[in-house]
């Protein structure tokens, strides 16, 4: 009969020890990335949310404050201009307060905003709430999608929890369209009540962010790995002569100079495309978004209508989300993009051909389940995947903030465009954003094919060699 020794059993319980260590580590750090996901997510929600928190409540904040026509504008135009500044500055500020440090702080400054808006006597104070909260979730956006990057080393799972954000952006949209649509029956107090619950949400993002120990222990893991990185290029090129790495660390400016040695291609060839591209797709949706209410309404739809059509919509935009979440990366991602882009452009078509209250409510149903697989989603990962960690932020920062500044304007001209014998034009020119949006967006996908195939094959080279 075999036995086994002491030394044997010893040795089983030790390598079961280990095993069970590693597969407990592996559970505990999926959760980790769960957790940090949400928490990240949630600065997208505190975006749109805030967005449509505004317009949604617009109306009833001219009759509690007692606003002019010039005030309701004003008010609607700072919270854009002040999303694109904050969106134009968020890397920039995140480079040199520290990604993780503004991650916490930036949260902290929208509660204070949000709470100003909530409590709010007058225009000033509206107005000054309303901006500052546009320049913090501006800044936030792209900072929490880098700390996601920064922070989660698997490639795969990186770009899930980035798709996941955009679910929680749709969710934001959907949200105060629902919030506003219970609290109406209250009047004035309701728009207060609505600005209360995204202080409330706001306060609980920021707490979570600072005081979750597995949020915390993922930024230490990321660090470490940061300076075992540093640590190990500075011994490789120390006994060459060469300039250490720390030495070595580039700008965003310097990166859109160089070229990327993976691909062959200029960064700023890919940062070009993706900002023109978001910038299409953001003026399309801009005016879908801030609008639809507009259109609808002056289509011979009721108020309640128009919020039960954006409510369905803002749905459907939610399940368009969670469903690109679960295309796999590759080629079937970029078969989507295609089916998205088409059917952008058939709903900026069915507006522009419509011209009815029916028609614009199936466009915008169609436009919002669709824009997930061919918009700003999109954007997000393409810029994340393309540029290196240390600069992403700033990448992000400089895309959304470029392509939010046109959209800031074109909501200051399109009521004035809306209007009888201006109107179709205005849509057919939609039309033709959609188209270039596609364009523009087809030749990222175009290239990022050509990026797969050239690290496959410099990977077969190597083989070979």
């Amino acid at each position: 009969m075999n036995s086994v020794s002491g030394n044997d059993v010893n040795n089983v319980v030790s390598n079961d020890g280990v095993n069970n260590s590693v597969s407990n580590n592996v559970v505990s750090n999926d959760t980790a990335y769960g957790v940090l996901g949400v928490a990240a997510g949630l600065g997208s929600f505190l975006g749109s949310g805030t967005i449509l928190a505004l317009s949604s409540t617009l109306a009833l904040w001219r009759e509690g404050l007692q606003l002019d026509a010039s005030q309701v504008g004003a008010v609607s135009a700072i919270l854009t201009f002040a999303f694109a500044i904050g969106s134009f500055c968020g890397g920039f500020i995140a480079q040199r307060l520290g990604l993780v440090r503004t991650f916490a702080i930036d949260v902290v400054v929208c509660v204070v905003a949000l709470a100003i808006c909530t409590i709010a006597p007058n225009f000033a104070l509206l107005a000054a709430g309303i901006g500052l909260a546009g320049v913090a979730v501006g800044v936030d956006l792209p900072v929490s999608i880098s700390v996601i990057t920064h922070d989660v080393p698997d490639e795969t799972r990186k770009t899930h929890l980035v798709s996941r954000t955009q679910v929680l952006w749709s969710a934001g949209i959907l949200c105060p369209y629902v919030l506003a649509l219970i609290v109406s029956p209250l009047g004035f107090l309701g728009a207060r009540i609505v600005f209360g619950v995204l202080t409330a949400i706001a306060l609980l993002t920021a707490l979570w962010r600072v005081l979750d120990p597995r949020i915390a222990r993922l930024h230490r893991e990321a660090a470490e790995r940061e300076r075992a990185m540093a640590r190990s290029s500075v011994l490789s090129t120390s006994n060459a002569g060469a300039v250490p790495a720390a030495a070595t660390n580039r700008g965003m400016i310097d990166v859109l100079r160089s070229v990327n040695k993976r691909t062959g291609r200029p960064y700023a060839v890919m940062f070009a495309v993706i900002a023109l591209f978001y910038v299409m797709w953001n003026l399309m949706a801009n005016t879908i978004n801030q609008f639809q209410t507009y259109l609808l309404v002056s289509q011979h739809a009721s108020q309640t209508q128009a919020m039960i059509i954006g409510i369905v919509a803002a749905v459907l935009c939610v399940l368009g989300g969670v469903a690109y979440g679960r295309v796999p990366k590759g080629v079937w991602r970029d078969r989507m993009f295609w089916v998205g882009a088409l059917a952008q452009v058939l709903a900026m078509a069915i507006m522009a051909v419509g011209g009815s209250m029916l028609f614009t409510a199936v466009a915008v149903m169609l436009f919002q389940f669709f824009c997930n697989f061919a918009g700003e989603m999109n954007a997000k990962v393409w810029t994340q995947e393309t540029f290196p960690v240390a600069v992403s932020a700033q990448a992000q920062s400089l895309i959304l903030g470029i392509a939010r500044i046109p959209c800031a304007f074109a909501s200051l001209a399109l009521p004035s465009l809306l209007v009888p014998g201006l109107i179709t034009v205005a849509l057919w020119a939609f039309v033709v954003v959609a188209l270039l949006s596609g364009v523009f967006g087809g030749m990222v996908v175009v290239l990022g094919r050509a990026r797969v195939r050239h690290v496959a094959s410099v990977a077969a080279a190597t083989g070979k060699a």
